[in-house]
């Protein structure tokens, strides 16, 4: 009955961790959504709390991304089953793995009743999503790919989402988690004459403390703010989004497709908007742009009618097919000419490249030029609108890559992206959520250029100034301002994370016999 019980728990808290997040986003359930977790992860034997661990990073992240395993299976052309199985291996390999690491932890910290326990659970809880994020980006066979995370149910425009920029999205992890553990340690010191209730009231008001200090902080620079809008010292940019398919299949019989679809929506663009600088997604283009002088004439003369430039994802390389071949964004001038290239660095593994090639149930029935290689670091491309950080797909996912483009001198970011393999708006949302969020972190405007939508311009304090319907094809027009000032966040990079970790590893080491009071 215990063991059911702690089942039971486990299963309502990957439920209300769910809904902490888009399409429902009730943000208020996350401070409470981990308690039944904390409070079965203390019962029964270790082997036991680790598989409700390994079981609760499942569910969870089934719970924001139910439509993985279709996805998965039509992309692979494979049965519903496969999609599972890899969903399964996914979620298991990029989130359980970690959230197991924590459940021995976090048992060791709650021997100890102290009104500092729910602030080193915090920490523990921030250590083990940092890892998730860094700890095998970049590697052979894995990529940081850390959506889900606690903090993410407060990204978006309102007061709690301004800390990131100084602290990223941990320190909202920090703040969630502090809360749930406390209300965990109250439960069990109401439940336990042992335990001081006291001791877990005293709790709750000091895990309550960085939620409040980081609202009232958010509340002071939304005040100070500017008004969101678009007005003078505004660069006009439109982004495509031409809800289609492109550029995924690969196949050399689909050359050159849907050229004259975005075309025809630039032209349109035109007329509505006046755009100065016209914005494609990843891979729209579905030709090697470099080695096609008539698609790239095609181009220009439209570029040249509307005066603006164009930021255009797709592939580099040789046209014949041999590799190696790079995924790409272009920067074109006016007139069609190629003034800049960026290469994606952090690939995903197993979609643009494979690293068992012999896997045959691994792979896409791809051709051409759908597997890539890391590309080399380049400077931010120089448009109209200052040096723009292009962050492609997934890597804006990754707040340390976005950080690094501010770094490198980058006055906007750009986020190009093609998210037409998803079979369903709920994930689509929270991807839009997370990469909202490296705007308030770099204090920096970003343009979002997906395929499918949603496709926003988000401002510095990570208001949307406009943004598309997903799965659908618009136009959206808005305005970006070049900024040169680095964020905190920006200068130091993840200091508070690697500062909960240390924490963790005190309250580790933390002499039980000085815990009580």
């Amino acid at each position: 009955m215990a063991f059911a019980a702690a089942l039971a728990g486990t299963l309502l808290s990957a439920v209300l961790f769910g809904l902490s997040f888009p399409p429902v986003g009730i943000r208020p359930l996350a401070f409470v959504c981990l308690v039944p977790l904390l409070l079965a992860l203390r019962r029964g034997g270790l082997g036991a709390a680790v598989f409700l661990a390994w079981l609760w990073a499942v569910l969870s992240a089934c719970s924001i991304a139910l439509v993985f395993p279709a996805s998965i299976a039509e992309y692979y052309a494979q049965p519903l089953w496969v999609g599972w199985a890899c969903a399964i291996a996914i979620f298991s390999a990029m989130a359980s793995v970690y959230y197991m690491a924590f459940t021995p932890v976090y048992r060791r910290l709650a021997k100890r009743s102290h009104p500092a326990l729910p602030l080193l659970v915090a920490c523990a809880w921030v250590g083990i999503e940092l890892a998730r994020g860094r700890l095998f980006t970049g590697t052979q066979f894995l990529v940081g790919n850390p959506w889900g995370l606690l903090g993410y149910t407060q990204a978006g425009p309102g007061a709690m989402a301004q800390v990131a920029s100084i602290t990223g999205v941990y320190g909202l992890s920090f703040a969630v988690a502090a809360v749930n553990a406390a209300l965990a340690e109250l439960i069990v010191a109401l439940r336990d004459p042992r335990r001081s209730i006291r001791s877990g009231a005293l709790g709750l008001a000091l895990a309550a403390l960085p939620a409040a200090a980081i609202f009232s902080y958010g509340t002071a620079v939304l005040r100070a703010a500017p008004p969101a809008s678009s007005g003078e010292g505004f660069v006009r940019v439109a982004v495509i989004q031409g809800d289609v398919a492109s550029g995924r299949s690969g196949r050399w019989e689909d050359y050159g497709e849907n050229l004259d679809l975005y075309l025809d929506l630039t032209q349109q663009a035109f007329r509505e908007g006046r755009p100065e600088i016209v914005i494609w997604p990843e891979s729209s283009l579905s030709f090697f742009l470099e080695a096609e002088p008539s698609y790239l004439r095609a181009i220009g003369r439209t570029l040249e009618a509307g005066g603006a430039e164009l930021l255009v994802g797709g592939p580099s390389g040789d046209a014949d097919g041999e590799a190696p071949h790079y995924n790409s964004v272009f920067l074109l001038s006016e007139t069609g000419e190629l003034r800049g290239r960026y290469d994606k660095q952090v690939l995903v593994p197993f979609s643009e490249y494979f690293p068992f090639r012999s896997q045959a149930v691994m792979r896409r029935r791809v051709e051409g030029a759908r597997v890539f290689v890391h590309g080399r670091p380049r400077p931010p491309l120089a448009t109209r609108a200052g040096s723009a950080g292009i962050l492609v797909c997934n890597e804006a996912m990754l707040p340390e890559l976005a950080a690094q483009r501010v770094r490198e001198g980058a006055a906007y970011l750009l986020s190009p992206s093609n998210d037409s393999w998803i079979a369903g708006e709920n994930f689509a949302e929270h991807m839009f959520q997370i990469i909202s969020l490296r705007a308030v972190e770099q204090r920096r405007y970003l343009v979002r250029a997906s395929t499918s939508g949603p496709s926003a311009v988000i401002d510095p304090w990570g208001r949307v100034l406009v943004r598309s319907r997903a799965f659908e094809r618009q136009i959206i027009l808005g305005g970006i301002r070049p900024l040169e000032t680095r964020s905190l966040y920006a200068q130091w990079g993840d200091l508070f994370g690697l500062l909960c970790l240390v924490g963790a590893g005190i309250g580790i080491a933390w002499p039980r016999r000085h815990n009580r009071v």
